[in-house]
């Protein structure tokens, strides 16, 4: 199997139009949710080795990430990336309040995984559809620490097997607000494949 190592323009196109359906499905729940409006765009997406992973995604302090695992013709992760600041924003924002301490207690915790639920469930959704595969997605689990530290505890379990990560920057915005955050999909070079020969039969390749 040849080694991948960069995204087509129909890819790109492709992936980047399938997030832009996900995140405004996304979009629309969440401001249900919080009772105002919220847009969620990708600004930013791109097919990374996984050595440059660490430094595209370093933050100085500990950040939240939400772990789900990906099933069916998929396998791997897929990582929501938060600082501990705008964790704590979009708690605030959607139960009034947020704790002052670094930790994250059991609300704060369910909040943060519903919003995981909601937005990579959708994204993995549209994905789904868009490329006729089979993905679903696990309940989410929660780590706060170093970023480095929590891709490399992917990679553990993954067996490193994977070389490649899809990294989709996030910016949501609610009311005036700007939130960014970081969504990264860890795949084994086959399931990898599998995504992107569907998009190619799109263009009949």
């Amino acid at each position: 199997m040849d080694e991948i190592k960069t995204l087509t323009d129909f890819q790109y196109d492709a992936l980047k139009e399938v997030g832009n359906i996900g995140m405004g499905q996304a979009s629309t729940s969440l401001s249900k949710m919080m009772n105002q409006p919220v847009n969620i765009s990708l600004p930013y997406l791109k097919l990374v080795p996984l050595l440059q992973l660490p430094q595209l995604v370093k933050n100085q302090n500990p950040v939240v990430g939400i772990i789900q695992e990906l099933n069916g013709d998929e396998r791997g992760f897929l990582l929501l990336l938060l600082s501990k600041e705008s964790a704590k924003h979009m708690i605030k924002l959607m139960l009034g309040s947020a704790g002052e301490t670094d930790a994250f207690d059991e609300m704060e915790e369910s909040v943060l995984n519903e919003m995981s639920n909601i937005m990579n469930g959708t994204y993995i959704s549209a994905l789904s559809n868009f490329l006729g595969i089979s993905i679903g997605l696990s309940i989410p689990f929660q780590v706060y620490d170093m970023s480095d530290a929590i891709v490399n505890q992917i990679i553990g379990l993954m067996m490193h097997q994977v070389n490649y990560v899809l990294l989709l920057k996030t910016e949501f915005k609610i009311s005036s607000e700007k939130i960014d955050g970081a969504v990264l999909i860890f795949t084994d070079s086959m399931s990898l494949s599998i995504m992107l020969d569907a998009i190619n039969r799109l263009l009949g390749r």
